[in-house]
C-alpha cells in the first residue's frame, strides 16, 4: 500500500524532480506529508523525507534493496554503486579499509599541496578586478587531487591526457540521461556522446593497469590498492572491475568535490562572521599547519558539514526493492522505488532550526544522527569516498580562507540548477581576488615562481 501523492502525469514528475528536486519535493511534503507516492519515468514507489523512514531503509538487509538499473548502465555493472546483495557485500569488506583511517591519512599531505598549487593561480588576478569562477578552479584542483591518490605521481603518466580523458566521460555526461535507462542508447545522442567517453576511459584505463600489472610494484595509490585487493577467496578484481570502480570515484567524486568547494566558498563570502571566526581557528595553528592538523579543526569540520547541509549536492537515494517491504504504515512492492529525499531533510527546520541560515555552529552544539546529516546517504550503501571527500573539502576550504582574501563578484543570489547527478551553482560561484593574506608571508612574486593552474582551464 503506497501513500498519496500527486495524480499530475508521469512526464511532469519526472521533468519537476530532475529539475528542481527541492522547492517540488517540498511542496508535495506540504501537500502529502512525510512520504507519498509518486510515479516517474524510474518508476513508482514511496518519496521519505523523514528521517525515521529512512533510517528503515538504510538499515534494511543487503537484500532487500537493489539500485536504479540506470547505475549500472552509467557506471557498469560491476561498479560499488550499481551491485547489491552478495557480490555488494564482498566488495564493500574489501574496498571499506582502503578508504578510512589511516589510508585517507596518507593523502592529506598531496590534497594539501595540490590544493596550494593551482590556488597559487589566484596571484595572477589578485587587485586586478579579474572575475575567478571558483567552480572551475575547484573542478582543476579536485581533478589533479584524483589523478595524484587514484593514479598516482607516476611521472610516466601523460598528466595532459588524463585530465582530457577524465574530463571527457565527466563532460560528457548529461542530466539527459537520468530518467530511464530506455535512453541508453547509441541512437540517443546524448548517451552517445557519453558512451565514446566513456569507451575512451576504458581503453585508458586498461593501458595503465596493463603497465600497472607488469610493473616491479603495484603502488601505493588506489589504483595500487584495487589491484593488490584480495577477496576473501583469493580473487583479484578482474580489469572490468577495476575500470568501473574507478569510473564511479570519478564521476561520483571528482564533480561532488568540486562543487562542495565552490559551495563552501560561496557561503563564506557572504557570512562575513563565520569566515573571520574560522580564519581565528585557522591562524592559532601557524604560519604553515599541516594537513592532519587542519582536517582535526571543530569549526573547520562545522563549517564543510554546514556547506553540505545547506546546497546538497546529491538530492536522493533511490533503493528498489527485491521483495514485499514494510515501511512505517506503507509497504513497497517488488519493483517499487524507495526515495530518500536528501534534500529535504537536510533542510527540515524541525531538525535544522532555520535552514536557510548558514549557521555551522548547529554542527558543535548537538550531535545529528546518521538519519538527519546524510549528504552521503546511509546505511551498508553509504557513498565508500566520503571520509575522502570530507577531508578534500575541510582541506580546500581551510587553505582557501586562510590564505586568500576574496569578494564574491556579484550582488545576486546564486542558485542551485541541474548539471547531472548532482545540483551545483547555476553561475559557478564568480570571485574576485583582492590579496594573498599577509600570514603566511610569502609574496605574490614568489607564489608565480612555484607555478599554478588557470582557474579557467
Amino acid at each position: 500500500m503506497l501513500p498519496a501523492g500527486p495524480r499530475t502525469p508521469m512526464l511532469w514528475q519526472s521533468v519537476r524532480f530532475l529539475s528542481q528536486p527541492g522547492p517540488y519535493a517540498e511542496k508535495l511534503q506540504r501537500q502529502f506529508g512525510d512520504a507519498f507516492r509518486f510515479r516517474t519515468l524510474l518508476g513508482r514507489g514511496i518519496a521519505i523525507c523523514d528521517p525515521a523512514l529512512a533510517r528503515d531503509v538504510f538499515a534494511a538487509p543487503y537484500e532487500a534493496f537493489e539500485p536504479h538499473g540506470v547505475a549500472g548502465s552509467l557506471f557498469g555493472d560491476r561498479a560499488v554503486i550499481a551491485t547489491y546483495g552478495a557480490v555488494h557485500r564482498q566488495q564493500r569488506k574489501l574496498l571499506n579499509p582502503h578508504f578510512h583511517g589511516a589510508r585517507i591519512k596518507a593523502f592529506y599531505t598531496t590534497m594539501q599541496r595540490v590544493v596550494r598549487r593551482h590556488l597559487d593561480a589566484l596571484a595572477r588576478a589578485a587587485g586586478t578586478g579579474e572575475v575567478v569562477v571558483v567552480a572551475e578552479l575547484a573542478q582543476a584542483l579536485t581533478l589533479d587531487v584524483i589523478l595524484e591518490t587514484v593514479f598516482g605521481a607516476d611521472p610516466e603518466l601523460d598528466r595532459t591526457r588524463a585530465r582530457a580523458v577524465l574530463l571527457g566521460i565527466v563532460h560528457g555526461f548529461s542530466p539527459a540521461l537520468l530518467p530511464t535507462s530506455k535512453l541508453h542508447t547509441r541512437l540517443f545522442p546524448p548517451f552517445r556522446r557519453f558512451d565514446d567517453a566513456r569507451r575512451t576511459f576504458d581503453r585508458w584505463v586498461d593501458d595503465l593497469v596493463g603497465a600497472r600489472r607488469r610493473a616491479p610494484s603495484l603502488g601505493d595509490d588506489v589504483l595500487g590498492v584495487l589491484l593488490g585487493a584480495r577477496y576473501e577467496d583469493g580473487g583479484v578484481m578482474t580489469d572490468a572491475e577495476v575500470r568501473d570502480q574507478l569510473a564511479t570515484l570519478l564521476l561520483a567524486g571528482h564533480e561532488t568535490s568540486a562543487i562542495a568547494v565552490a559551495w563552501g566558498v560561496y557561503w563564506l563570502l557572504r557570512e562575513p562572521q563565520v569566515l573571520a571566526r574560522l580564519r581565528k581557528e585557522i591562524d592559532a595553528l601557524g604560519s604553515d599547519p599541516p594537513a592532519d592538523a587542519l582536517v582535526r579543526l571543530p569549526y573547520l569540520q562545522a563549517v564543510a558539514s554546514e556547506s553540505l547541509r545547506i546546497e546538497p549536492i546529491v538530492t536522493d537515494v533511490l533503493r528498489v526493492c527485491r521483495a514485499p517491504f514494510a515501511l512505517g504504515p506503507y509497504s513497497l512492492a517488488p519493483g517499487e522505488i524507495a526515495a530518500v529525499m536528501l534534500i529535504v531533510i537536510l533542510r527540515d527546520p524541525r531538525i535544522f532550526p532555520e535552514p536557510e541560515r548558514f549557521r555551522p555552529e548547529r554542527f558543535l552544539e548537538r550531535t545529528y544522527s546518521a538519519a538527519e546529516f546524510l549528504p552521503f546517504g546511509g546505511g551498508s550503501r553509504r557513498c565508500l569516498g566520503a571520509a575522502f571527500a570530507e577531508a578534500e573539502l575541510a582541506i580546500a576550504l581551510g587553505t582557501i580562507a586562510s590564505e586568500w582574501d576574496l569578494s564574491l563578484a556579484e550582488s545576486r543570489p546564486e542558485r542551485a540548477v541541474r548539471r547531472n547527478v548532482t545540483m551545483g551553482p547555476a553561475r559557478g560561484v564568480r570571485v574576485k581576488v583582492n590579496a594573498r593574506r599577509a600570514r603566511l608571508g610569502r609574496s605574490v612574486s614568489s607564489s608565480i615562481d612555484h607555478g599554478g593552474t588557470d582557474p579557467a582551464r
